[in-house]
Formats: structure tokens, sequence, C-alpha cells
């Protein structure tokens, strides 16, 4: 679901060719590194992992320059205070804990590692189970929603919707495409949409919140055509995030609860689930900062204690004046 990062990084450079782009297919968002990946878990036991997941690190964490450029940026901004050599310290950790992510999820979805959930913020779960209007998940891109959704979806009761990115080269489509419908037919509450930057699927989304489902949405990323906006979250900061997940809120008064996936250890995770936003009254005109305020911290306040874990691999935070 929405409510965890994606498994993936953008490729450095941008899009990625066509199917006959060996290049591409090699790339950061390649098909074949995860080909590989998938067969060697397979035969790979547990305790080679740490090695395994560390080597795969520095691999990507050298060839992936865009992308750790910019979480480094998003770092020194977020703690200005850090020197550059400490925020690629940083940066390496955020690379380290979404490959570790990575991995437990393949372990579960190849049948070779189980994972333990814990809930934190029970009583809003259960409020947001037993919710009968639409209900709107707002996350970020920390854990993963791959493994996270199904389980949700059963515990609800509830059809949820999982909004997506497409993947960059079309075999690694084809093999997300797989995975997913295998989630689907086993969890038949569970459904992903695609945002294919075609305009219509705010529309899609806010009749299915009309009918009562559950949506889920990233509210921390810009990627291909989605509308940015840029808010000071604080004196001197500002995010740049994708205007849809708000606007999508406002226009249906869906009631929203933020909700994080948190990896707590090997193959350990921890759901924390906070209360619904109180969204101050929609305004006729004008820039809606109150409501953007009360989203943005709902962001931050998780992302900032637990940075090592918010894997955005674009620049979204910035210090006004030239800093970074």
């Amino acid at each position: 679901m929405a409510a965890g990062a994606q498994a993936q990084a953008p490729p450095e450079g941008g899009t990625a060719g066509s199917g006959g782009d060996r290049a591409g297919r090699f790339g950061v968002f390649g098909d074949l590194p995860t080909r590989l990946l998938v067969a060697g878990l397979r035969v790979a036991p547990w305790f080679v992992e740490p090695f395994l997941l560390t080597c795969w690190t520095l691999l990507f964490f050298a060839i992936a320059g865009e992308q750790r450029r910019a979480v480094a940026g998003n770092l020194r901004a977020l703690f200005p205070k850090w020197s550059r050599l400490r925020a690629i310290a940083g940066a390496y950790r955020v690379f380290w804990n979404f490959g570790a992510t990575y991995v437990d999820a393949l372990r579960g979805d190849t049948g070779t590692g189980g994972i333990d959930w814990v809930i934190e913020g029970m009583d809003a779960f259960e409020k947001l189970a037993a919710d009968q209007g639409g209900s709107l998940i707002l996350t970020a891109h920390m854990g993963n929603y791959d493994m996270a959704a199904p389980m949700f979806s059963s515990h609800f009761g509830r059809r949820i919707y999982a909004v997506r990115a497409p993947e960059r080269v079309p075999e690694m489509q084809a093999i997300r495409e797989a995975e997913l419908r295998e989630k689907e037919r086993r969890h038949p509450l569970f459904k992903t949409l695609y945002n294919q930057g075609e305009g219509m699927l705010g529309v899609e989304l806010a009749r299915l919140l009309n009918e009562g489902n559950i949506v889920a949405v990233q509210g921390d990323r810009v990627v291909f055509e989605v509308s940015p906006m840029e808010h000071e979250v604080e004196p001197g900061l500002v995010m740049k995030l994708p205007r849809g997940p708000l606007y999508l809120a406002r226009m249906t008064g869906a009631t929203c609860y933020p909700l994080f996936i948190l990896r707590d250890g090997w193959r350990r995770y921890r759901v924390l689930v906070k209360p619904p936003l109180e969204l101050p009254p929609r305004r006729r005109g004008g820039r809606d900062e109150e409501a953007v305020k009360v989203w943005t911290d709902a962001i931050l306040e998780v992302v900032r204690p637990c940075w090592a874990q918010w894997f955005v691999f674009e620049p979204v935070l910035r210090r006004k004046g030239g800093g970074e």
C-alpha cells in the first residue's frame, strides 16, 4: 500500500530506455539486478544476508550518484548543522535500510522468510478499521507497502487501494505486475492503482472514497508528471511535495489517517498509526496554507526522527538563501 516506500529509487539520469536498452536493464531501476537477487535469495542462507546486503548497498551507493546527492542534500536541509561528510554517511544509512527493506520484501514474496509486525496506535488503527466512510491513509516513503498492504486489507475487512508509480523499465514493470497480481489473488481486498500521469486518477480515487473504500497515498515524493507545490515547513526550510494527495483529501472530505511503516530490526516492522488529521475548513480561494502546514507537519513529525528510513531519492527539501 502507499503506507510505505516503494521498493525502488529512480534511475540516475532519468527514464531508462526500452526493453532493448541493456544498460537500462542493468541500471539502478533495471530488472536484471532484481532477477539475480531473487535467484540468489532462493538459495542463500539467512546468515549471509548482512554480507550480501552490504555489498549490494556499496555497489548501488557508488553508481547511483544522482540519488546519493539528493538524499545527502535532503539531510543537510533537514539538519543544517550536519557537515557534508556526515550527510554522505547518513545517505549511506538510508541506502542500507532501503536495501534491507527490499530484501525483506523479496524474502516474503519468495517464501524464504517471514515478517513480524507490531502495531503502535491501536486506538487509531481500530477506528480506521471501523470507519464506514471513505478513509484516506497519508504516509511517507518508509518501509515497504508491497509487504504491508495485503496484511492491512485482511485485518480491516475493507478494500484498500494503493497508489504507486509504474516502473521505468518495461521488464521491471512486468515483474512488479506479476507480483502484485499474485498478492491481489491471495488478498482480494487489496488493489493497486498506477499513477500514469493521465490526469484521471484523482477522479477515480475520489469515486472510490465516496463509495467508502480506503485509499492509501504517499505525500512526500514528486515524480513523473505529479504536480508539485512548495511550503515553508519551518523558518528557512522549504519542502516540495505532491499537490494531489492533499487536494484529494480536501475535495472529498475523507477522514485522513497518518500511517507509517518502520523497520525495527531483522524482518521486524512497526505500523505507526496516528489519530485522524484535524484539517481546517476548506478555503474557497487561494492557497490552503493552514491545511498544508497540518499535512507537512504530520509527515515531518515521523521523518525527522526516523530519517534513516526515509526513502525519498529526489531533492524535496532545501534551505532558503542558497543553503542546502
